[in-house]
């Protein structure tokens, strides 16, 4: 499996504190079955925009390398979707996934639909190929508004752990939907959102679905992104009618403030 979202370079942002900590996610990482991880460090401007990280990311490399931890890393950010980080994605100071054209991105505290789909739209203007982080945690998207950023090309990524926590009637509605391209680990540590949450969630994803979708999700789409290509689209065997009252009722339930 390739982990598209995870924070796991030293001292950058608010996942890994320490070489150690590191290491332990990668044990971790490498037990649940990855073999590929992207480093996707936030980058929010005044807090986190990339100090060490180049040199933190090596520093990593040989340290797996050393411990014989076989897991392949990648240089990626996790964009804050504001005007200054939109103005840092222009001046190339973000790291795209693995230096491909995708970039990760994430809603920030008070966005509205609009203001997210504008952001989205402001990425596409600068050649990059957007993938929206855990998609299930913005409560202010509506079916249309999804729908909307897929019309744009958004890939949409959501987090393993959410299948087996409180978001898991949410994740299981953008599954029914064919709203989901990628699943991650989101793993920040060793305490907090870690590889055990995400090991969980994927053990439910495994009950609901078939092998060839948890290989799409886990391994197919990431590796296109890595290879720059069109990633496959996100529909399984449970596919339902979009259109019709109950889903999306429900879905607009569970995605809307």
């Amino acid at each position: 499996m390739i982990d598209l979202h995870c924070h796991i370079v030293p001292e950058i942002d608010d996942g890994s504190q320490s070489i150690e900590e590191s290491l332990e996610m990668a044990r971790s990482a490498y037990k649940m079955g990855y073999r590929e991880i992207i480093c996707t460090s936030h980058y929010g401007f005044g807090r986190y925009e990339n100090e060490n990280y180049k040199e933190k990311f090596h520093e990593l490399s040989k340290a797996l390398e050393k411990e014989k931890i076989p897991i392949k890393i990648y240089w990626g950010n996790e964009l804050y979707l504001d005007l200054e980080g939109l103005e840092a994605a222009a001046k190339g100071r973000v790291n795209t996934l693995g230096n491909s054209s995708y970039m990760l991105v994430e809603a920030v505290y008070g966005m509205t639909a609009q203001s997210l789909i504008g952001g989205i739209e402001k990425i596409i203007e600068l050649g990059y190929k957007p993938v929206l982080a855990h998609v299930e945690r913005y409560y202010f998207l509506t079916l249309k508004d999804v729908r909307e950023l897929e019309k744009l090309g958004v890939v949409f990524q959501v987090n393993l752990s959410s299948f087996s926590n409180a978001l898991k009637k949410r994740t299981r509605v953008l599954l029914k939907n064919n709203l989901i391209h990628i699943v991650a680990s989101d793993s920040h540590g060793t305490k907090r959102r870690t590889y055990e949450n995400a090991s969980s969630g994927l053990r439910e994803l495994e009950r609901i679905v078939k092998k060839e979708k948890i290989e799409l999700l886990t391994r197919i789409n990431p590796k296109r992104i890595l290879e720059d290509c069109q990633i496959e689209g996100g529909g399984n065997e449970e596919e339902q009618d979009i259109n019709s009252s109950f889903f999306s009722s429900f879905f607009s339930k569970f995605f809307r403030r």
